[in-house]
């Protein structure tokens, strides 16, 4: 199969300049609502975004079909189209919508191309800056800046524990989990939260942070990043041992992404088992 990536990059840019961009910090109050579930913001950017690239990435590659965060939101069986065989692009219309909504700038644009249960292709972008990150299974991940240089990314793998410094997000997650590490955090370097996956694995990818770990397992917030991290040449699975995949359902044990195999190790023994 011919993955277009350079084609899907591009409508990510057009999204992002006609669409996201032009509504940041100039959302009215009606432009924002509250999701039924989660607490979760949704703003008119999202849903015209999603509605701007789901014809577009099917007419890329016909009998595609699309999941995209919002269309689910709508009807939520359309979740269960990523465990089934064929070709299905999802997407993240803007990942941070809290931040978003507020006028702050950690924030993203993902999409994913998952083929029977696993993804083979993400992008994920930086609207306020254009920086698009992309990965393909088997093929690397790289950077295109702006004015389309390119950049592979290869993950700096640090020596020790004591180097590391990540990303927790333990919201709806278990809180036994979230208090071990609390109690070990004196073991590593440091950690955050950005609320913004779209902004955390790009960050990992550049080794500005080592690891991520995350307990509500959404495929559109994780599907996008963890190629991107698999293809940079670290390594994203749940804390039982099991790789990640587009296709799982929902929820399960935690997804701890990390910028190597060693470091990975390191993390669960160190931080999370009991």
């Amino acid at each position: 199969m011919n993955i277009p990536m350079d084609a899907v990059g591009d409508l990510l840019l057009q999204a992002g300049r006609e669409i996201i961009m032009p509504r940041f910090r100039r959302l009215r109050a009606e432009d924002i609502r509250e999701k039924t579930h989660h607490a979760d913001l949704v703003t008119v950017a999202d849903e015209e975004a999603e509605a701007f690239l789901t014809p577009r990435l099917e007419a890329l590659l016909p009998g595609s079909r699309t999941v995209g965060e919002e269309a689910v939101g709508r009807d939520p069986a359309l979740l269960g189209l990523l465990g089934q065989t064929g070709l299905h692009w999802l997407i993240d219309p803007i990942d941070g919508t809290a931040s978003f909504a507020v006028g702050c700038a950690l924030f993203g644009c993902m999409v994913a191309l998952v083929q029977d249960g696993d993804a083979v292709a993400s992008w994920l972008l930086d609207p306020p800056t254009g920086r698009l990150f992309m990965a393909e299974k088997g093929a690397g991940a790289w950077l295109r800046e702006p004015d389309g240089e390119t950049q592979r990314l290869t993950m700096l793998q640090p020596p020790s524990l004591a180097h590391l410094s990540g990303v927790a997000n333990f919201r709806m997650a278990d809180r036994d989990l979230a208090a071990r590490m609390a109690y070990r955090l004196d073991k590593i370097a440091g950690v955050l939260n950005l609320r913004c996956s779209g902004q955390e694995y790009p960050a990992m990818a550049l080794g500005q942070i080592h690891w991520a770990i995350y307990g509500r397992n959404i495929p559109w917030d994780h599907a996008p990043g963890t190629l991107l991290i698999s293809e940079a040449g670290g390594v994203a699975r749940r804390l039982n041992g099991r790789l990640y995949r587009a296709g799982d359902p929902p929820g399960g044990s935690p997804l701890l992404a990390a910028c190597g195999e060693d470091q990975w190790n390191w993390l669960k023994t160190g931080l999370f088992d009991p």
